[in-house]
């Protein structure tokens, strides 16, 4: 563990970098330490705790192959010339990106390094009595509180000299409701790139709506089942953009022959009116960052343009394959883990259409409101995704709440019999996202409102 300053750490990192002529040999160097307070209070416990600052660094050079040496001990920067030896003329071999600057520290409106580790509890205790005294049929409640703060600092003999410091905020609020022999629930989260202001978005109003909504499902019906027109709220166009049709992007995965995608690229993939985006530069959300973990600018990576497939989703290595520019999806979940192609904010952009106007042109459908659950196939294609909620919609308008709703079939079929998208302000949703069941990044998810016809569902 390092306790230099980020000004001796970039003094040690230029000298390194230097040492390594971009000519003979690509070498780039990491950073990464983080330091996180999590608390959690359900009616059985109430858990607090605060990791120490956990850091330490990895460097790598690619001369024929990818080579990596990882430690935890600044005294580790003295064995990298023996474990990343010198080369001679093979630097040709990957592509050559301009080097920048950057040193940039995200400051949140309350840093929670000011805020007592008590003051903390009292508030998650004020939102857990508040619910449970709003109704007796409130009879559980789980809520999650976590604060992170992450620096990166990335140097690489092409001449990036760069640093980041992010702070990420989340908080999870789950009201269970019960009358008679009917348990069901709602869900309330937030999160972003913020401090302890992000209490700030829980007022009573809000905890009323989720608190509201646990209690509405109670008397809620199960859904129908069959071959439906569906509009998806952004919670669930999130899920598909994400999990049923992003994973099938990660350039990994094509090369690996494990994408059904793969042969779609400048292809049809939906509907003229959709547009689905990967970004990491949108600010404030969980996901959001400067560069990724291979000094890559973060930008806007278009997927998919009316419909068109444009791209793939690729880090460093795989856009070499590809001949293509990458947009800042390298990440590492740690200086310990892995680089891998990951996503970041994936989206469907939003549309020309009024939510009013597609909800009023269905005459028998079902709108599903709140994703809880998605399952990725970039294998086969296969779509697997929950509503919590959802609503019949019966001669144009919103009747009957229903219970959990299932949405099924083949990923492709639903993009291609989209045929709305609603002209609502694009709303993303932050959480984590692995690779396979470890490497774990934070990601956000989304869109606007999209109705699709003739689109699978069941009961959750």
């Amino acid at each position: 563990m390092s306790e230099k300053s980020y000004e001796e750490i970039f003094t040690d990192f230029e000298e390194i970098t230097n040492s390594y002529d971009r000519r003979n040999q690509y070498f780039d160097i990491l950073y990464d330490s983080s330091t996180t307070t999590s608390i959690s209070k359900s009616p059985d416990s109430e858990d607090f705790s605060v990791s120490t600052k956990k850091s330490g660094f990895v460097a790598r050079t690619f001369t024929d192959i990818w080579q990596e040496f990882a430690f935890e001990n600044i005294d580790g920067l003295k064995l990298i010339k023996d474990k990343l030896p010198k080369a001679i003329n093979k630097g040709d071999n990957i592509a050559t990106y301009e080097g920048w600057k950057l040193n940039e520290e995200v400051i949140p409106k309350i840093d929670p390094a000011n805020i007592p580790p008590d003051d903390k509890i009292k508030k998650i205790r004020e939102i857990y009595d508040y619910i449970q005294s709003y109704d007796k049929r409130i009879i559980q409640i789980r809520i999650s509180y976590t604060e992170t703060v992450t620096e990166r600092i990335f140097f690489n003999n092409e001449g990036c000299q760069l640093r980041q410091v992010l702070p990420r905020a989340k908080i999870v609020i789950i009201p269970i409701a019960k009358e008679g022999n009917v348990v069901d629930y709602d869900y309330l989260i937030k999160s972003g790139q913020m401090g302890y202001e992000i209490f700030d978005f829980f007022s009573n109003e809000k905890l009323e709506e989720v608190i509201k909504n646990s209690l509405e499902l109670l008397e809620a019906k199960a859904p129908p089942s069959g071959r439906s027109t569906i509009i998806l709220g952004p919670h669930m166009a999130g899920l598909i953009a994400h999990e049923s049709f992003g994973h099938g992007l990660e350039a990994d995965q094509v090369l690996r022959d494990r994408s059904y995608l793969k042969q779609y690229l400048g292809k049809q993939v939906a509907n003229e009116v959709c547009t689905i985006s990967d970004n990491p530069s949108i600010k404030n959300e969980i996901s959001s960052y400067f560069f990724d973990d291979e000094g890559i600018r973060t930008g806007n990576n278009l997927l998919v343009e009316d419909g068109i497939l444009k791209n793939f989703i690729y880090d460093r290595r795989t856009a070499e394959k590809f001949n293509a520019i990458p947009q800042g999806n390298g990440r590492r979940e740690s200086f310990a883990h892995p680089v891998n192609v990951r996503m970041t904010s994936t989206y469907f952009s939003s549309g020309d259409y009024e939510l009013t106007e597609m909800i009023s042109e269905i005459k028998k459908g079902v709108m599903l409101v709140h994703g809880s659950f998605g399952m990725e196939d970039p294998l086969g294609g296969g779509l697997q995704c929950t509503s919590k909620k959802a609503y019949l919609i019966e001669n144009g308008e919103k009747t009957k709440i229903l219970k959990a709703t299932a949405l099924s079939g083949a990923v492709l079929d639903l993009l291609m019999n989209i045929d709305a998208v609603s002209k609502d302000k694009l709303f993303l949703g932050g959480g984590t996202c692995g690779k396979g069941n470890e490497d774990y990044v934070p990601v956000t998810d989304g869109g606007s409102y999209l109705r699709a016809k003739n689109a699978l569902i069941s009961q959750g």
